[in-house]
């Protein structure tokens, strides 16, 4: 590392510990960050342990996404996720990368081909901190190209103090009120009853699997059931759904969030 880049380092970790407990401290953390590796877009998350999730700071190197996107995600897309749901699962603190989390799947899903690969790009890695009693904080790297092993490796070294930092600016700051407004829940609820009273429980589960990137073998070992069982719930929920499509199907659930797909 080159002197002045080391100095630039410093001064911007200066620059990050003075904001603790501020509201510039995620735009500073993201910025010393980009100044020790590559990416092209930054967002900070808090998910609760109830209601929806509340977007901390946004950053893009060249913006690009739509204002509506991040809207979308917020209103009940973010289910879908798969850092969300090893967050919502309990993962330990830690950096995760895309790879080590996605269905296998994903890359085919409606979710990565309508939103992800337009507004995360095309690999994502995250800082995970658990808050007990209180949520997850999350700091998502967005790339146009897969991070390479080194740059991984990277984040982990580096998580020794960002996960700290991410840790002592919450103690620090105010806390978000609980969201209690009922819409909200009702977000939070969506796939949990998405095509409830239609499907029964089990295709259901296969369908919120599909939802999020399983393949049917995926979801056989997931339900503890076989491909070809996978395959006849899914065609009988296609069926009770009046649908044909992996696409259809997630325009359904994008209309159950209050989405028009076409014009989110």
């Amino acid at each position: 590392m080159s002197l002045f880049r080391e100095v630039g380092m410093h001064a911007g970790l200066g620059r990050t510990v003075s904001q603790l407990g501020a509201e510039s401290f995620w735009r500073q953390l993201i910025l010393l960050l980009q100044q020790c590796l590559p990416f092209d877009n930054a967002l900070a998350i808090f998910y609760p342990q109830d209601g929806a999730p509340l977007a901390l700071e946004e950053y893009d190197a060249q913006p690009s996404s739509e204002p509506a996107s991040m809207l979308v995600y917020l209103n009940g897309l973010y289910l879908l996720d798969p850092f969300f749901q090893i967050c919502r699962e309990g993962c330990a603190s830690g950096v995760y990368r895309l790879e080590e989390v996605a269905p296998d799947h994903f890359r085919q899903s409606d979710y990565y081909l309508n939103y992800f690969h337009d507004n995360v790009l095309e690999d994502e890695a995250q800082f995970i901190l658990q808050l007990p009693g209180s949520g997850t904080l999350s700091l998502s790297l967005g790339m146009q190209r897969i991070f390479s092993p080194e740059e991984i490796g990277l984040m982990t070294l580096m998580s020794s103090w960002v996960l700290p930092l991410m840790q002592h600016h919450w103690q620090q700051s105010t806390q978000p009120a609980p969201n209690q407004d009922s819409i909200a829940s009702q977000i939070r609820d969506a796939l949990s009853h998405f095509g409830s009273g239609v499907l029964s429980e089990r295709e259901l589960e296969v369908a919120r699997l599909v939802l999020r990137g399983f393949s049917s073998k995926a979801m056989a070992e997931r339900l503890n059931i076989s491909p070809d069982t996978i395959k006849v719930h899914r065609r009988h929920l296609y069926a009770k759904l009046d649908i044909s499509s992996q696409s259809e199907l997630f325009s359904l659930f994008i209309q159950s969030l209050g989405h028009d797909p076409e014009n989110p």
